[in-house]
């Protein structure tokens, strides 16, 4: 009897996607987008309490580029972050080759001054992170990461965390970043912010290799190693599939934090 209810339990919260930006507005424009060689799929477990995050997907076309930006956040770090990078980005009129240019430096400019303000509030014990990906006309990126949350790139099968150095990319081994964060996931209840959780930003160009990247939050990686994330959702081409996929997997094991996630594969 108990396992029917844990299993009905699962079952309702699977059910729940919450999908954070009116840029997009219903399940079929933004299950199936494939534009610039891309496609998108999100999925969030709702579980009825406060460890419930968001996440974001928003196409802009400037010029003969197209701009998505994606991300994953917690409670505390979305509006900030997305409103500034709308702000800076995209409603100045600025140009496709400013947007190239500045991208990087106005990702960084929006983790900081949210971060600063959450602080400000004495709120940062409450922070567990955020992860964004700016991907320009299907041809590179930027992507930011803080706190518990990740953006995994997989390249050829091989998973490598974007923005961290250091890491080993063999299948079955763990990586260096695979222990800090767990570590960070494990021991980072309300403690003050340390290194672990300074904000970490790369560009990247996508090339024939770059298969798909994962952006999730701390629910996903504190049941879930790099590798083991790309190997589950590597074979599954429907992005939203895989996305839902990879939450069950971590609500499967048992995962006690926020379970978002957004799949970006390209084509």
């Amino acid at each position: 009897m108990a396992a029917f209810k844990v299993f009905l339990k699962r079952l309702k919260a699977l059910k729940a996607r919450k999908f954070a930006t009116k840029a997009i507005k219903n399940d079929e424009e933004t299950q199936r987008i494939i534009c610039s060689g891309t496609s998108h799929g999100f999925h969030i477990v709702d579980r009825g309490d406060n460890a419930t995050g968001s996440v974001l997907a928003q196409r802009v076309q400037i010029e003969d580029t197209e701009f998505w930006l994606f991300g994953a956040f917690d409670e505390h770090m979305n509006s900030g972050i997305t409103k500034y990078l709308q702000t800076q980005l995209f409603d100045k009129n600025t140009t496709e080759y400013q947007i190239r240019r500045e991208a990087k430096q106005v990702m960084k400019k929006a983790y900081l001054s949210t971060r600063a303000k959450i602080y400000e509030e004495e709120k940062a014990k409450d922070i567990k992170g955020s992860t964004t990906a700016l991907v320009l006309n299907g041809e590179s990126l930027v992507a930011a990461s803080f706190g518990g949350y990740r953006a995994v790139v997989c390249r050829n099968g091989l998973a490598a965390e974007l923005g961290r150095k250091h890491q080993r990319r063999q299948k079955g081994r763990w990586s260096i970043t695979d222990m800090l964060h767990m570590k960070f996931s494990s021991s980072n209840k309300g403690d003050k912010p340390n290194k672990r959780s300074r904000i970490h930003i790369t560009t990247q160009k996508v090339d024939q290799e770059t298969e798909f990247i994962i952006l999730a939050s701390d629910g996903v990686w504190e049941v879930m190693r790099n590798q083991e994330a790309v190997d589950l959702v590597g074979h599954i081409v429907d992005a939203q599939k895989a996305a839902e996929c990879l939450a069950e997997e971590a609500l499967n094991r048992m995962s006690k934090s926020t379970i978002a996630c957004i799949v970006i594969r390209f084509h």
